[in-house]
């Protein structure tokens, strides 16, 4: 467990936020949200927390970006969301919008930052987005190999460094501690990684690499 407290746009939300997965089915859990949000219910914001706050911040960090930086992104979207979407009908998934807005602001934030790689998918995360929301399962599979197999050609330590925080949402600190590296050495290997890659594939497929979670569930 552990307190968030936060303030934005005169919005005050303070409450309790659990780290343990809900019992609750997501689907149903995902539903209420929705349903709280539209009528205006600050209920809303403290399960979107204990849904989505860790797994968003996890999913935040793969864009090299600090842990301290990740949680003001996820909060900043969160409170975006309520602000302007409340007491309005919604529509689709929940989890895709609030993936797709962080994957926004974090490419952002990067931007700002000079990070080359993450302004190529920057210019193609929209596209990318509306073509995942249709069935496309066969063209899916086609740019999962080849990532798959770019991925594969990696040197070893880049390779190692990048399945680690892409595939199994491990923080930069285990990886080292795994690794008997330091964490800035784990970056340097993420990034050689990510400028390999982006170099290898085409934009989309790159995309693909940072919104697996449309793909498969953690």
């Amino acid at each position: 467990m552990f307190k968030l407290f936060f303030a934005n746009s005169g919005n005050n939300f303070n409450f309790t936020v659990s780290r343990k997965r809900s019992s609750i089915v997501p689907d149903i859990k995902e539903t209420t949200i929705i349903r709280l949000l539209e009528v205006g219910d600050e209920r809303c914001m403290k399960m979107m927390f204990d849904t989505y706050y860790q797994a968003l911040c996890t999913y935040v960090m793969r864009y090299l970006i600090s842990m301290e930086d990740a949680e003001d992104i996820v909060q900043t979207v969160f409170i975006s969301l309520w602000n302007n979407k409340r007491g309005q009908a919604f529509t689709g998934s929940l989890r895709s919008y609030l993936f797709g807005a962080v994957s926004k602001a974090s490419l952002q934030f990067m931007r700002d930052r000079g990070k080359t790689y993450f302004v190529d998918i920057e210019l193609h995360i929209d596209d990318f987005l509306e073509e995942m929301s249709r069935d496309r399962e066969v063209e899916l599979e086609k740019m999962k190999e080849y990532l798959y197999a770019a991925i594969e050609d990696l040197p070893a330590n880049p390779k190692k460094v990048l399945t680690a925080i892409i595939f199994n949402n491990t923080p930069y600190k285990v990886v080292a501690e795994e690794m008997g590296i330091s964490v800035n050495t784990v970056k340097t290997y993420y990034a050689r990684a990510l400028q390999s890659l982006r170099k290898s594939l085409d934009g989309k497929t790159f995309c693909l690499l940072f919104l697996s979670f449309f793909s498969s569930e953690k």
